[in-house]
């Protein structure tokens, strides 16, 4: 009888076609290959994205963002199609759904599904990055203990931990952009991984103006 390995204590191999699928999604996420692997749902969203998207046609769009990575380019020197496919990832791995693709990309990878958004499972809606990037929880999962609401989460990385954590320190830095500038001069909406969204408090945003009468919107 052959004693898994998780039951002696040692880790579990990943297959090669995991390691590569989470290693190629650390830039379009921006968290690292551990964060990935340890959602527990790189197969799911690797079986989710084939199916989606057709097994030759996934195949096609992976060489060419494979290749992208190699040249240190980024999604946005895709095809638009793939731009598309991309962009499904992206959102694949941060809420745990399929998102509907533009009615171009999705007629032109001839998908035989509906295009129409569907959730991968119900443990992939716990485990979505989206959650990671507010140090938030889904709501009824994975509650952070009594009393945590009441801790400040952690300051922000910056971008120098950014590109040390992602092994992207040497990499010239060109998110979104068309020529090579400092990391501190790049727009912090094209900065990968957590950050803080709004600098305005809510309680600072004025509320908007309550909607006129029938008598008054066609006056």
């Amino acid at each position: 009888m052959t004693v898994p390995a998780a039951a002696k204590g040692e880790p579990a191999e990943v297959p090669d076609e995991l390691a590569e699928f989470v290693r190629y999604c650390v830039p379009l996420t921006g968290f690292a290959a551990f964060d990935l692997h340890a959602t527990g749902m790189a197969r799911l969203y690797l079986d989710t994205a084939r199916h989606q998207v057709g097994e030759k046609r996934f195949m096609t769009f992976w060489t060419a963002w494979k290749q992208a990575v190699a040249q240190h380019k980024g999604p946005q020197d895709l095809s638009p199609v793939h731009q598309e496919v991309a962009r499904a990832l992206i959102y694949l791995w941060y809420t745990g759904a399929w998102p509907r693709l533009a009615p171009a990309a999705h007629a032109a990878l001839r998908r035989e599904v509906a295009n129409a958004e569907s959730v991968a499972s119900p443990s992939a809606y716990v485990e979505g990055l989206v959650w990671r990037t507010f140090h938030g929880h889904p709501a009824g999962a994975k509650p952070p203990g009594f009393g945590t609401w009441a801790v400040q989460p952690p300051a922000p990385q910056s971008v120098e931990q950014l590109r040390t954590g992602l092994g992207l320190a040497d990499v010239p830095y060109r998110t979104g952009l068309t020529d090579e500038v400092s990391p501190d001069e790049i727009p912090g909406r094209l900065l990968p991984g957590p950050r803080i969204s709004r600098h305005i408090p809510p309680s600072a945003v004025p509320t908007a103006d309550a909607p006129g009468t029938p008598e008054e919107s066609t006056a």
